[in-house]
């Protein structure tokens, strides 16, 4: 594992320099005037460097006591933190973390009571952006000492940290508090050595005022209310934890006891289970609550182990900068995720059960076991994607979630497929960076390698290896190679530790070439490794793999498959049918996480065979189609035909992602090409939509919202526009009478987005509304549905300003919604960039979240021009100071844009052409 550490400098400090002096009279000295002589005369290590990275070793924190006073009506808070810890080598100074915080009167607590003065300095945040500071002594300390640090502090602004929530409705506002430490947020709620390998026990206690709710990791152990309106909140000690999942809440909660799980035979105690949620929304939480036992019972079968800690509270939070997060005990999401009422659509169903199952997962793998280091941060999201989804497979198979793995590592490939992208283990030495690590190389790419090396192994080895890990880890640090290890070990089979190794540490997709030879009774493929690269790109090759690569063949009127570990560039594939396949997938059961290609008769044959193909296969050919034209070696009539015919395919999410490039192919063709274009979409959709518009399964329901949309907003069906147009205005009550049973769930977005495009004088207002006082669903969709305008300068300028200024319609997280999609729609796209960059200032320091700071840099790609890619550069750069670790976001935009411009030039004409002949 690459760990920047600063270096130890060592000085040698006498006590005559300290300033010590021997009696001259030659007194004999006590025992502790003999032990401080030891420690003034012994070596003095000093950090001289700034640590940009991980802290040092020399001072480890082995208990945090967190004493905290807050109101939520309040600007800011107060707090004592107490932190007990290990000075290995004598020093007068420690480096460790806090921002934005005003410290007097800090001090250390010697074993035998005496304090020494302690000089609490932040270091400016030109010199260390994360947030360092040092704590200087007179008098050089080492051994078990308690620092002592007072602070106050205001609440966090951008969704991070300790931050606020002001919720306005009718005549009350009302005020939360709500905390997101994950990655660098403890070190604004308090000081702290906030890295992921400090792992120790947390002792909270929250003064709050009486009347509010207050939740914590833990149990609360003790309340005690004062005559002045405050009362203390004194919770359980915690499990070991580091700062990054330690979680609290304050304000008039609404808190749903929704009783205990019980015991199973894996768990011999029940688990208190509670929903909470604004005020006068409990009641939506029912459906979130009601489902999550049989989740976290699902997830201790695989495990083998019991649910780790003492109760589970499900938080939905008002405002919140991500989906979710896993903090023990105390899960925050954001409202739309677990507020549901009766006529809830399945994909919110779907969404909750997806993000509800892997934080669980997280609370074994991420909490119990918790990674050294930001670099492993992979593992933690990457297990509990992978695990979170086989989870739902198997606790409600009728979800379909056996390929959602998949379908996320997929759409990783396309991330994957850039110069700039990552490996999935990148060392981080700038702390200031962090926020990289948290990306779809983490997550999907991650789950996508695991489920391969799963298939690899075996389910039930894999298993015994993921149980052993947990045995040897809990409620310790762990790295990537400790998990390998314990894969290796548990599953028998060293193999798979650099062949997991030969995926994690380098970048790219693997495309995996197959020549089919067929001579007398010799039949093979020759399979050839090479790194995937679109046209346009700046990739070098010379990468190789040790890839689990399973082919699957149709031949003498049976289906065989074989596999091998292709670990060098070229090797052979020795087939077993007597006669010569007449189709062939290389990537058997979907379990590859790479591309393929092969000749154009070979692509022939298996798009004629897609019938003989599981869902996931066919989701690979899909994939491996699609990215065969955008590396220039397929031509545009064999793409269109491949891509119609799986449009017609039976499943579902196959259906829908031939067309997933419709939108882009409508964005850069020039608009002659548009009509064909549209009667192509047409071809595709028109009569699958038809007659799946009314059907009530879950295929249709999850497939026709997608359907619909692409029909009306590329398949240029105008009637069918104004249909949900009308269905949208009546569900607006436009005309005065509010009609909620004029749109299916499933088609809100939809049919607010027409009747918004239709009639934006009369609807504007109504949406506004909306996302200030609908439900969590329709929050959602009505803050994306205004950027649907269709270029009105006028109505544009108005949004552009709502979203910046208007706190008390926009939360955070929708102002900046609405402003990116602004950007992503064509019609105006110009006027929002332009305002992105007179405003951007104002713009991010208001209404961007701490952990979102990279987000107007992505949503700056839908541009698709080198001329725009320069003024994309120069602009950002400018802006440097206000996004810190911006490169890799900001690398990855100009490269998209660059790729965009390139296959235009180069496939643009080939496709207009194909279009129009067809």
């Amino acid at each position: 594992m690459a760990i920047f550490k600063p270096s130890l400098i060592k000085t040698t400090l006498t006590a005559l320099v300290l300033g010590v002096g021997i009696s001259a009279c030659g007194d004999t000295k006590s025992k502790d005037d003999a032990k401080q002589d030891a420690i003034t005369s012994a070596n003095i290590y000093v950090e001289s460097e700034i640590p940009q990275g991980p802290l040092g070793d020399n001072v480890v924190p082995t208990h945090y006591s967190l004493d905290f006073k807050m109101n939520p009506r309040e600007d800011g808070f107060s707090g004592l933190t107490q932190i007990e810890v290990d000075i290995k080598k004598p020093t007068t100074k420690i480096w460790m973390h806090g921002k934005h915080l005003t410290v007097t009167g800090a001090k250390v607590k010697l074993a035998d009571g005496t304090d020494i003065v302690a000089n609490y300095a932040e270091v400016p945040p030109e010199e260390a952006p994360s947030g360092v500071v040092s704590l200087s002594f007179d008098t050089p300390i080492s051994g078990a000492v308690t620092l002592y640090i007072p602070y106050q502090a205001p609440y966090n602004k951008n969704l991070n940290a300790a931050y606020k929530v002001i919720k306005k409705s009718n005549a009350r506002t009302d005020n939360y508090i709500i905390t997101q430490m994950e990655a660098i947020g403890a070190r604004e709620a308090f000081p702290s050595f906030d890295e992921p390998r400090f792992k120790v026990p947390f002792d909270v206690s929250i003064t709050a005022p009486k009347e509010d709710i207050v939740y914590a990791n833990t149990p609360e152990i003790i309340r005690n209310e004062n005559e002045d309106g405050w009362a203390k909140h004194t919770y359980a000690t915690t499990r070991p934890l580091p700062t990054y999942l330690i979680a609290f809440g304050i304000g008039p909660w609404d808190v749903v006891d929704y009783g205990e799980l019980p015991e199973t035979k894996i768990r011999k105690r029940a688990v208190p289970l509670r929903g909470i949620a604004v005020r006068g929304h409990g009641k939506d939480m029912q459906y979130a609550l009601k489902n999550t036992q049989g989740i976290v019972e699902t997830h201790e079968e695989y495990f083998g182990s019991p649910f780790p800690y003492e109760k589970l509270d499900l938080i939905a939070a008002p405002d919140y900068a991500f989906g979710a997060m896993e903090n023990p005990g105390a899960i925050v999401f954001t409202e739309y995720l677990l507020m549901m009422d009766k006529n809830a659509s399945l994909g919110q169903k779907r969404a909750y059960a997806s993000v509800n199952s892997h934080e669980l997962a997280h609370q074994w793998f991420g909490d119990l076991v918790t990674p050294v280091w930001w670099e492993d941060i992979w593992l933690n999201e990457a297990f509990a994607t992978w695990m979170g989804n086989k989870t739902v497979d198997a606790w409600n198979p009728g979800y379909k979630f056996d390929r959602q793995t998949l379908k996320g590592a997929l759409r990783a490939m396309d991330t994957d497929s850039l110069a700039s992208t990552r490996s999935i283990r990148e060392p981080l030495l700038k702390t200031e960076n962090v926020m990289d690590q948290f990306d779809g190389i983490t997550y999907k790419k991650g789950a996508g390698v695991l489920a391969m090396f799963e298939g690899y192994l075996g389910e039930e080895s894999f298993q015994k290896g993921v149980r052993l890990h947990m045995k040897r880890f809990e409620d310790k640090v762990a790295t990537s190679d400790d998990f390998f290890q314990s894969l290796g070990d548990g599953s028998g089979n060293d193999k798979v530790v650099p062949a997991l190794k030969s995926f994690v540490d380098q970048p790219g997709v693997p495309l995996v070439s197959g020549t089919l030879s067929c001579k007398s009774d010799v039949h093979k493929v020759t399979l050839t490794q090479s790194r995937y690269a679109p046209l346009g790109s700046t990739i070098k090759q010379g990468q190789t793999w040790k890839i689990p690569v399973c082919a699957k063949y149709g031949a003498d009127g049976k289906t065989y498959k074989t596999c091998t570990l292709l670990s060098t560039k070229t090797a052979a594939l020795d087939l077993e049918s007597q006669n010569c396949p007449a189709w062939l997938t290389l990537n058997a059961d979907g379990a590859g996480y790479y591309r393929y290609t092969m000749d154009k008769k070979a692509w022939a044959g298996l798009l004629s065979n897609t019938d003989k193909l599981d869902t996931k296969e066919v989701l690979t050919v899909l994939d491996s189609l699609n990215a065969s034209f955008h590396a220039g070696d397929l031509d545009a009539k064999t793409y269109l035909n491949g891509m119609e015919a799986l449009a017609h395919h039976k499943e579902y999410d196959v259906a829908a992602k031939a067309g997933d490039g419709i939108a882009g192919l409508y964005h850069f063709l020039d608009k002659s090409a548009h009509p064909d274009l549209e009667r192509y979409t047409r071809d595709l959709y028109a009569k699958r939509y038809a007659k799946i518009k009314n059907a009530k399964t879950m295929e249709a329901r999850l497939l026709a919202p997608t359907l619909a949309s692409r029909l009306v907003n590329y398949g240029g069906d105008t009637a069918l526009a104004a249909k949900f147009a009308a269905k949208g205005v009546k569900y607006l009550g436009v005309d005065g009478l509010v009609d909620k049973k004029a749109l299916a769930p499933n088609m809100l977005g939809l049919g607010l987005s027409q009747a918004f495009k239709a009639t934006p004088e009369t609807t504007v207002d109504l949406l506004l509304d909306m996302v200030k006082s609908g439900t969590p669903a329709e929050k959602a969709d009505a803050s994306y549905v205004l950027s649907f305008t269709k270029g009105d300068e006028a109505l544009t300028a108005r949004l552009l300003e709502e979203a910046l200024h208007n706190e008390d319609t926009f939360t955070d997280r929708q102002a900046s919604t609405l402003v990116f999609s602004l950007m992503g729609n064509l019609a105006t796209q110009k006027q929002t960039w332009a305002w992105v960059k007179g405003n951007f200032d104002e713009f991010v320091q208001k209404r961007v979240s701490d952990a979102g700071k990279n987000g107007p840099l992505r949503a700056a790609s839908g541009f698709c021009s080198a001329e725009k890619a320069k003024e994309v550069e120069t602009f950002f750069k400018s802006k440097a100071n206000l996004i810190p670790g911006y490169e890799r976001a900001l690398a990855q935009t100009l490269e998209g844009i660059n790729l965009c411009a390139a296959f235009k030039a180069k496939q643009a004409n080939d496709l207009v052409k194909a279009l129009k002949r067809r």
